[in-house]
């Protein structure tokens, strides 16, 4: 009997040293598991020693949709382009900066002000990917000061467009539209506008708008995410805000579909502009309420097809989940 409990204590305190030693236990005298990268692990000169240190912090990646992204711009640095075929950066002009982004850094207006110069132009080779798509899906996050009013740009095109004053693609803010919630103060909305010339067949242009105004989204000074899709074999588009659908419809001429979004794109749309008119940039138009984006804008998207409704609140919820990371 008294082998049995030799045995059987002898089991225990094997067992409670295995548990003590093990990554992560509570042994006095382990140095505790910190899962928080903090780039000061390695040698006494910093670097990696292959045995003691923590990996660098790697941001997850944006997996929906990924096969068919175009146009990424993360402005995390100042290269800007993160991914875009036939699409450099041009120059960053007047107040147009980064600051503090919805993930990382952001395209940012440091004057804050509607009426200061600030956009960031992207040069388009003619071989670039943008002006050939069919269908599309544009996102960005975005957050506007409390005491602006402006129309202002968020991106715009370039090239020969309907009327002088208008670009042929452009995706804009109206922020002056008033909404009253049930409960509060009456407050200023955003309103997301966006307009496509597409060709008739005589050669003319018909202007197609497409406006999305709900309080889902129109808080000012927050962060807020925006998506537009278009389908070029139907001609649907839609709307969404903060990864829900606000409104939809379709782009028609006598019933059909309006085609591919490239037949919209001029043969000399060459630059693509971020916080600002292409119309009044270039100097073809001097109209004030063509104002620069007074906010900043962050993790600017294109993708070549129409995403559903399930992919654009999968999107939203990637990039809100990798900010969720970021601040923790």
């Amino acid at each position: 009997m008294k082998k049995v409990l030799y045995l059987a204590a002898m089991l225990s305190l094997v067992l409670i040293g295995f548990s003590c030693t093990k990554p992560g236990g509570n042994r006095a005298d382990s140095k505790p598991v910190d899962e928080t990268p903090s780039g000061n692990e390695g040698d006494e000169n910093g670097g990696d020693n292959n045995g003691g240190g923590t990996p660098e912090y790697t941001r997850p990646e944006v997996k929906t949709g990924a096969e068919s992204l175009v146009l990424w711009l993360s402005f995390n640095d100042d290269k800007i382009v993160d991914k875009g075929d036939g699409v450099t950066l041009g120059e960053n002009k007047g107040q147009a900066g980064l600051g503090k982004g919805f993930i990382g850094k952001a395209w940012t207006n440091k004057a804050g002000d509607n009426t200061s110069e600030a956009y960031t132009k992207l040069n388009l080779a003619s071989d670039n990917a943008l002006t050939k798509m069919e269908s599309f899906t544009f996102s960005v996050w975005a957050k506007l000061p409390k005491d602006k009013e402006a129309k202002c740009g968020i991106i715009s095109f370039n090239g020969t467009g309907f009327e002088a004053t208008w670009p042929l693609f452009i995706f804009l803010f109206d922020n002056i539209s008033d909404i009253t919630p049930e409960e509060g103060d009456p407050y200023k909305a955003q309103q997301f506008n966006g307009r496509i010339d597409f060709p008739t067949a005589s050669g003319g242009k018909i202007p197609m708008w497409a406006n999305c105004a709900s309080d889902i989204y129109m808080k000012k000074d927050e962060w807020f995410h925006l998506a537009r899709t278009y389908d070029a074999a139907s001609g649907h588009w839609a709307n969404y805000a903060n990864g829900q659908i606000v409104n939809e419809g379709d782009f028609l001429q006598d019933e059909q579909p309006c085609g591919p979004v490239s037949a919209a794109f001029a043969d000399d749309c060459n630059a693509l502009y971020v916080g600002g008119w292409a119309s009044r940039i270039e100097g073809k138009a001097n109209e004030v309420w063509q104002t620069y984006c007074p906010g900043s804008l962050d993790e600017l998207r294109f993708y070549n097809k129409a995403f559903t409704a399930d992919e654009v609140l999968a999107l939203y919820g990637e990039e809100i989940a990798i900010n969720l990371e970021e601040e923790e």
